[in-house]
């Protein structure tokens, strides 16, 4: 019986599709590439950026390096890729669910494992988005609602599915280049009205195998070995991303 079991197991675990990733490289435009952040600067504030995450994060810290007020203007605001613009404000309501309950152990007639009933009781808020926001003296805030990419980018001269040593990297310039987007960042301070705009391009895309993808950490930041080694991306900056997909995946 328990051979069965742990021949299925195998089976099963024989045919998973093996996982692929699509990472991508970008450039700044009048911009600077720290361990941290790409960032941008102007006379009354400092934007940062870290686009690591899959399908790419180009949401923003907005810090206020003055002494007053700083007025984010969000209706005013874009996200532009590839010349398509999305405006930050979207004119939305929000609910946020409180709860409290009481929980119950019990056991299932069928399984011999125990399970649990909770009884929960709340209230719910809702609240209205904002089309403006104040950032107060040398603060930061964080906006963050758009993606860069969702899906595979197909280049023929990218290996879809490749081994370990044959892995190919594509390089653009801006006028090359599959991806290129900036935010349009409107903000009032002593009633003026600045347009602060910061421009991106992806300069290379390059198609991994997972374990190509990956690294094993065993050493905790203190220096401590650790018990169970921990999987991790290799070479995460603040001006790559990632699509992750697979051989199941329909696309070209």
């Amino acid at each position: 019986m328990k051979s069965a079991f742990y021949s299925a197991l195998l089976l099963l675990t024989s045919c998973a599709a093996p996982n692929y990733y699509q990472v991508y490289k970008s450039t700044t435009e009048q911009g600077s590439l720290s361990k941290d952040y790409m960032s941008f600067e102007d006379a009354n504030c400092i934007i940062h950026y870290n686009l690591w995450g899959e399908g790419g994060n180009p949401g923003f810290y907005i810090y206020n390096k003055t002494k007053t007020d700083i007025i984010l203007d969000l209706t005013h605001s874009f996200f532009v890729l590839n010349n398509v613009s999305h405006e930050y404000y979207q004119n939305r309501t929000f609910t946020q669910f409180n709860s409290s309950g009481t929980s119950h152990n019990g056991r299932s007639y069928f399984y011999s494992s125990s399970i649990n009933t909770t009884n929960i009781t709340g209230r719910s808020t809702s609240y209205e988005e904002k089309p403006v926001i104040t950032i107060p003296s040398e603060t930061m805030i964080n906006i963050s609602e758009f993606q860069i990419s969702d899906s595979r980018y197909i280049n023929c001269e990218l290996p879809r599915f490749p081994s370990r040593k044959a892995i190919k990297t594509a390089t653009f310039d801006r006028n090359t280049s599959p991806f290129i987007f900036r935010n349009l960042i409107t903000y009032i301070i002593k009633n003026d009205t600045v347009r602060f705009e910061n421009r991106f391009f992806v300069s290379e895309v390059t198609n991994l195998p997972e374990s190509q993808a990956f690294t094993y950490i065993y050493k905790s930041p203190c220096g401590k070995k650790l018990d169970t080694p921990i999987k991790a991306f290799k070479d995460i900056l603040p001006n790559k991303f990632y699509v992750k997909y697979t051989r199941n995946m329909q696309s070209n």
